[in-house]
């Protein structure tokens, strides 16, 4: 007793000593000393006095899970800018409070990749904005609307993009062949054709993102889309990928497809099972949108779309709004394993054909065409939603009404009562 009493003793003797060491102050950087202050840094935080910093492009640099580097604006209301970022065999390096500009010169590609992040790991952007430009001058549709993408990331591992806004670029985030990535509690909008694109990626956590309003330019031949995954080109399946609790609201803008997840290489006969998307949970989401992908799932193997709802902003539809071409629904590709689709509210759900590892449960089918049909949005959802359907708040369940109390469609809505 006598010496485990002089153990915990040292120990809180030692807990005491360590709350009281002074913590680490951050090294400060100009845009003419950040090279230099990095190259020298071992670990730690950076502080970037406000300024245009120009191109950031790191090679190996190997910070670590312990002592990793944080590069952050000294005053998040006078951020640091970057017109550049190059990440290239990067670990454990967190960006914060910094804007990435990008500004469109002539000549540059419409696919081009500013911000690129490839062979990396442990990387964070956090509190940050990428800020995106039109095309000009290069005589095709394209002009006027966003061009490049806001981030690419090739490769890489534990990647992490929060509480950030992305807005101007033809498409925000692209990632391929990368793992552990999350996005989450981002302000994704005026994109000219998709906000989140990712292929053969392994646990990918999609997460309370705000995706809305989108600038799509007619003769493009885009087919935008909020988030889209696909398996052209790849070699390995997609696994273990939650889709939770976001809102995709096309806004004032164009329609564009939801939740695209078309499994291409199995549908054209150029795979089978071993590329079929595995582990894919879809919920809690809210979907505003004005065309039929609301939520649409190719080939998979463990798919669960449960709690989301998914209705028509009117406004955003083509010139015939009541046509199901310009209506959001569920859509899953037959040959799919071990479904779950429950509690959802949509206009239909397609695929479902008694399939023996299917469960199909608890959905309330809505419309807006028919005002004495059952699942008439103004029996479903708030006083006011024929007004607007332009507004998430329109969707909250009418009180007393058909969809109030069930537990049915995305807990998003519940709170705005």
């Amino acid at each position: 007793m006598h010496s485990r009493l002089i153990r915990c003793l040292i120990g809180a003797l030692l807990t005491v000593i360590a709350t009281m060491a002074p913590a680490q102050t951050a090294q400060q950087a100009t845009p003419q000393t950040l090279q230099a202050v990095i190259a020298a840094s071992d670990g730690g935080t950076i502080a970037l006095v406000p300024g245009n910093y120009g191109s950031l492009s790191l090679r190996n640099l190997q910070a670590t899970a312990s002592a990793p580097l944080v590069i952050a604006s000294a005053d998040p209301a006078h951020p640091a800018r970057f017109s550049r970022l190059a990440l290239k065999g990067v670990s454990h390096l967190t960006l914060q409070d910094v804007v990435f500009d990008y500004t469109f010169q002539p000549g540059d590609a419409a696919h081009l990749r500013p911000f690129a992040i490839a062979d990396s790991q442990g990387i964070t952007i956090s509190r940050s904005t990428f800020d995106g430009d039109n095309a000009r001058g290069t005589g095709t549709a394209g002009d006027g609307f966003g061009t490049a993408y806001g981030l690419r990331v090739d490769r890489s591992a534990d990647i992490t993009v929060q509480n950030s806004q992305i807005f101007g670029f033809l498409r925000g985030i692209v990632v391929n062949d990368s793992q552990n990535v999350t996005v989450q509690d981002n302000d994704i909008h005026g994109m000219r054709s998709d906000g989140l694109n990712f292929a053969q990626v392994a646990d990918a956590a999609i997460l309370r993102n705000q995706i809305h309003d989108f600038r799509t330019a007619d003769s493009t031949g885009d087919h935008a889309d909020m988030i889209q995954f696909w398996t052209n080109g790849t070699t390995a399946p997609t696994r273990d990928v939650t889709i939770a609790d976001n809102v995709l609201n096309a806004g004032a803008g164009r329609y564009t497809q939801s939740i695209f997840m078309r499994n291409d290489l199995v549908d054209r006969g150029l795979a089978g099972p071993e590329m079929f998307y595995r582990n894919i949970t879809i919920t809690g989401n809210v979907i505003i949108n004005a065309h039929r992908h609301g939520i649409t799932v190719g080939e998979a193997d463990g798919l669960r779309i449960a709690n989301n709802t998914l209705v028509q902003n009117a406004g955003a539809a083509g010139r015939t709004p009541d046509k199901p071409v310009w209506i959001p629904r569920i859509t899953v590709a037959p040959a799919s394993r071990n479904v779950t689709i429950a509690r959802n509210v949509t206009s239909a759900v397609t695929g479902p054909a008694a399939q023996p590892d299917w469960s199909v449960t608890a959905n309330l089918l809505v419309q807006n065409t028919a005002r004495m049909q059952a699942g008439f949005y103004g029996q479903v959802f708030a006083p006011g939603v024929l007004q607007d359907t332009s507004r998430i708040q329109s969707f909250a369940p009418r009180p007393g009404g058909m969809l109030d109390g069930t537990g049915i469609g995305s807990p998003l809505l519940q709170t705005l009562r």
